[in-house]
């Protein structure tokens, strides 16, 4: 009996590359980079507006009293993580980009180079992402909060 059905029709794995690097590994840094920016976007959101309820006479303080260096550390901690996410996913498609010939079209057409579609994928989210975050830190540290 064939390990994989593959070997039963002695078709070579499409991803022959993927022992050089571990799913979790893999997924984690394709997925790291946007759980960062869901997680900054909604911790923000629920501290900056905290000092603007209740809506008929917001609070003249929020509970502590630097909102905004707290604020701050929250989006900089989301930038290191969306950042280390994006080195990692361009050192695993370093690693396994010589996984199946072709440009891709070629990947599309033939269905091979998982890894190296992910690695990618992790790389090009990872920018776009970070690209939000610093957006968002600009958004939260620059604009007064309540329209004050």
């Amino acid at each position: 009996m064939p390990r994989e059905i593959m070997d039963a029709y002695g078709v070579e794995h499409p991803a022959p590359h993927r022992s050089r690097v571990s799913d979790s590994v893999l997924f984690s840094a394709l997925l790291a980079a946007p759980l960062a920016w869901s997680a900054q976007l909604l911790i923000n959101y629920g501290l900056a507006s905290e000092a603007c309820f209740p809506r008929e006479a917001p609070k003249s303080a929020p509970i502590w009293g630097s909102l905004h260096a707290e604020l701050l550390a929250i989006n900089l901690l989301a930038l290191a993580i969306a950042i280390a996410a994006t080195i990692v996913s361009y050192v695993i498609w370093r690693r396994v980009s010589e996984e199946a010939a072709g440009g891709h079209a070629h990947l599309v057409e033939a269905g091979e180079g998982r890894t190296r579609f992910f690695a990618i994928w992790g790389v090009w989210s990872g920018v776009w992402f970070i690209l939000q975050i610093i957006f968002g830190t600009v958004a939260a540290v620059g604009v007064p909060g309540c329209g004050s």
